[in-house]
């Protein structure tokens, strides 16, 4: 089969246009060699007549016809934004047919960032010629890969009459400078660089965004071009930007393939089989570790996070999880593949995890659910698709090569079982697996390479997935399934990429918007015609990740990459402030009359009644049920707008684990998260009884055990707590000016300070309203040393305040009414461990004589203000 390339399509001869419009008035270049100058002779450069103030009222013009707002820059820079898989370089090459039709030009060096998009730039141009030949009256051209063992070919280029067109990486361009700046005598003595000067080249160049260092920038002027034109979906800067072509539209247009996204998680806590990922150790003067661990917050609930360790760092403190134990850091080696260094962090316990590796949670059964999701969307497509003539390819991405490239690698082992048990359900039974799939990875010698930029440097690797993308998408071809690396998420792409599966261990350094990019383009079927139809052009991918994260983290990516704006922050966010504290405040009556009050610290005491905690906990513990481990499904279609991605959910389900039966210290993780003596724990664990759900899923049993026991532990601590007077009390001096951001700062008149930071609009409005009340004398917001312990953490309340009372007629009373004020939004909802708080904290003040409150609203507080 062939390509086959529609000249019509209006997106693109739009972007053409807006570059060849750009020289308005500039007339042809004129068809004969230079003169003799110097050595350099029989050269044909490029020209350009027009002047900056001609070319930037052109550049004015295409801006407003094509409704941009960029500006221009006074450099020859031009910038075109398109997505991904709209025919970026079929664009630019047609661009550059465009100028030599309209004006002459024939000189043009394509620069690109890596040996994988040189690579899909070849094949472009081959495939293209024919195209372009019939497009363009057969106008002659002459396309060659840059190679400085044949530095002849500068020459070449330099006196060639036709339409020339020269493709290099930045690497071997900055690399060569031996060889292009060295006087040849097959050159006439000349450098090779001077006759690339001489041409006043035309450059192109490719994901520009990867070509903004200072060393690449100084090199790019060393080619004398007459200007440059920048092409990519994610500038990070943008020159006179001409034309843009946004996700948003491409998607609305209907221009690349609709996403949906299978997220496939399980139900695992990891809460006592520790779950941990090694993200990266960065190398520097300090070596840390990135790493995913599972976190509690304040409230007991579990979540994933990521989180930075040092040598010596406890990883149990720093999660505040107990199933961490042990896991204090000892050794730590960066990523330097450079130097055969593989990241790696070592636990003073023995375990040692290296880079991309994994241990505990349930990764296996959802590596397999994933797996078995993308090839039966594989069959599935198959079966609709083949009787149209489109041939349905699926990507798999792995971060560790030997997973699939060994006969036991996992992915390799799962991926057979799972396809030999579907395609009996699909009737395919003469499909061969040992064809049908296959894996491209960087190789050298009898060694499969794991790091990013391997796979690059193996030209041999490229070719074979470059060079055989119309086999890839013949029937003909029995591959239908793809197995590579993370590094293979640039320069390649295949129109007929259906489905792509993230079979990560760990949170992917890829983004997503490379990763969909390889299958964002729409299907072409057997004879090269591409389809059109919506329902046939949808991209569905397979992740390790709820859908919710998956569109969050795709949101910030295109936040990033300036596509979609981010939420405006007020102009004044980031501006510091000092909030000063008041002179002489100290000897204010109304701060002496509530100080000497709220001042005095106290200690509680408590005894657990153990009989009666055993009693309630066993009785709810055997009460649990817990099914066993699953894995669940969801489906969503993600929608990319203007201002926003989100994802929409259309269908999910959820079905049972293969699991093994597995060994845990349940007695000594419940020990960890509650503080109670490890015969309590087990004497509770014998009363309730419940062997069903323990061996349905013990690590989910240990962490609701844990959970029911740290409730009925608090309900124990306030219900018998008391407090007695310690002769301590805070200290006045521990007041200090406070620094805040200016949009978090309320100026006020009645405190000690001249301003009260606050922490929400609940706070912001309640102090407001102080204020404005003539009743109150003074207030302070408490600072955040000022704290009562109690059995659950130390208490931090809102606000101190004195009152007066005052008659309709605005006669106040001598007497002073104090104040501890706690606002909360909604007092009906409040987690267990802040309600713990607040009761316990209640005995304090009683003990101290302190009128404490806790309330939703001013009108609440002013009640207590009446009579």
């Amino acid at each position: 089969m062939k390509f086959k390339f529609d000249a019509n399509q209006e997106f693109q001869i739009d972007a053409v246009n807006a570059v060849a419009d750009l020289f308005e008035g500039q007339g042809q270049n004129v068809p004969s060699a230079m003169p003799v100058e110097g050595n350099l002779i029989g050269i044909y450069p490029n020209a350009l007549s027009l002047t900056n103030d001609e070319l930037f009222a052109n550049v004015k013009k295409v801006q407003e016809r094509n409704r941009i707002e960029n500006g221009h820059a006074d450099s020859l820079d031009f910038s075109i934004e398109m997505e991904t898989g709209t025919g970026k370089t079929y664009v630019y090459l047609r661009t550059m047919y465009e100028l030599n039709r309209r004006y002459g030009w024939k000189k043009f060096i394509i620069l690109v960032p890596s040996v994988a998009i040189r690579e899909g730039v070849l094949k472009t141009l081959d495939i293209t010629k024919e195209h372009f030949a019939e497009l363009y009256d057969r106008t002659p051209c002459w396309a060659f890969e840059y190679q400085s063992r044949n530095i002849s070919q500068i020459k070449h280029f330099a006196d060639s009459s036709v339409l020339t067109i020269m493709v290099m990486t930045v690497a071997s361009f900055n690399k060569d400078a031996n060889v292009l700046y060295g006087a040849r005598d097959q050159m006439q003595g000349e450098q090779p660089i001077a006759f690339l000067q001489k041409t006043q080249p035309i450059l192109i160049l490719d994901e520009p965004q990867n070509m903004e260092g200072e060393a690449t920038a100084r090199a790019l002027e060393n080619f004398n071009a007459l200007f440059r034109l920048r092409y990519s979906a994610t500038h990070r800067n943008l020159y006179n930007l001409l034309y843009r072509l946004t996700p948003a539209e491409a998607y609305r247009l209907n221009l690349v393939k609709k996403i949906e996204v299978f997220s496939v998680t399980d139900d695992e806590t990891g809460a006592s089989r520790p779950y941990l990922n090694l993200v990266s150790v960065a190398p520097g003067k300090t070596l840390k570790a990135k790493v995913e661990a599972l976190t509690r917050d304040t409230a007991g609930n579990y979540r994933m996070k990521r989180i930075t360790l040092a040598r010596g760092d406890d990883l149990a403190t720093k999660a505040r999880n107990g199933a961490y134990a042990g896991y204090v850091v000892e050794d730590l080696a960066a990523e330097a593949p450079e130097y055969g260094s593989t990241g790696m962090i070592r636990f003073q316990n023995g375990v040692e995890v290296r880079q991309g590796e994994t241990i505990g949670g349930n990764h296996p059964e959802v590596l397999r659910e994933q797996i078995t999701q993308t090839i039966r969307l594989h069959f599935e497509k198959r079966a609709r698709l083949r009787e149209a003539g489109i041939k349905v390819l699926s990507l798999f991405f792995i971060d560790k090569v030997d997973n699939y490239v060994l006969n036991d690698g996992i992915i390799r082992t799962v991926f057979i079982s799972e396809f030999l048990r579907l395609k009996g359900e699909f009737a395919l039974d003469g499909l061969s697996v040992e064809h049908a799939h296959k894996g491209y990875f960087a190789k050298r010698g009898d060694e499969y390479l794991e790091r990013d930029s391997s796979i690059a440097e193996n030209q041999e690797a490229y070719e074979l997935i470059m060079k055989d993308k119309e086999r890839l998408l013949s029937f003909e071809e029995p591959t239908e399934f793809i197995f590579s690396h993370s590094a293979l998420r640039e320069g390649w792409d295949n129109p007929n990429i259906f489905n792509i599966c993230t079979l990560r261990q760990t949170a992917s350094p890829v983004r997503k918007r490379q990763e969909i990019g390889r299958g964002m383009r729409l299907a072409v079927d057997q004879n090269g015609d591409r389809v059109f139809t919506k329902q046939i052009n949808v991209l569905s991918v397979i992740a390790n990740e709820s859908y919710s994260d998956y569109v969050r983290q795709l949101q910030e990516e295109f936040v990033e990459d300036g596509i979609i704006a981010a939420a405006p922050r007020p102009e004044n966010a980031r501006k510091r402030q000092v909030v000063k504290l008041k002179r002489g405040f100290e000897k204010d009556s109304d701060f002496q009359g509530i100080w000497d009050r709220i001042s005095k610290r106290t200690r509680f005491l408590v005894r657990v009644d153990t009989e009666r905690l055993t009693v309630l906990c066993a009785k709810r513990i055997h009460e649990l049920r817990i099914p066993r481990l699953s894995v669940r499904v969801e489906r969503a279609a993600v929608d990319i707008g203007e201002k926003e991605i989100s994802g929409r959910m259309i269908g999910s389900h959820s079905e049972a684990a293969r699991q093994t039966r597995r060994t845990i210290d349940m007695i000594g993780f419940v020990k960890n998260e509650t503080k109670l003596t490890r015969a309590t724990v087990a004497a509770i664990l014998a009363e309730a009884d419940n062997t069903e759900a323990v061996l349905n899923n013990p690590e989910r049993f240990a962490f609701e055990a844990s959970k029911i026991l740290r409730e009925e532990l608090l309900k124990c601590y306030v219900s018998q707590v008391s407090y007695e007077l310690l002769p301590e009390r805070y200290a006045v001096e521990r007041f200090e000016n406070l620094e805040s951001y200016k949009d978090a700062i309320l100026p006020v008149e009645r405190s000690i300070y001249d301003a009260i930071v606050f922490e929400s609009d609940p706070e912001k409005r309640f102090a407001i309203e102080l204020g404005n009340d003539e009743r109150v004398k003074l207030f302070i917001k408490l600072p955040d040393w000022f704290k009562v312990d109690t059995p659950v953490g130390g208490y931090n309340p809102d606000w101190a305040i004195v009152t007066a009372k005052q008659d309709l007629h605005g006669h106040e009373e001598s007497e002073r009414i104090y104040f501890v004020i706690e606002t909360k939004s909604d007092l009906a909802n409040l987690r267990p461990s802040e309600q713990a708080k607040i009761d316990s904290a209640k005995k304090h003040f009683e003990v101290i004589a302190v009128e404490y409150k806790e309330v939703d609203s001013y009108a609440q507080f002013a009640e207590r203000l009446i009579g």
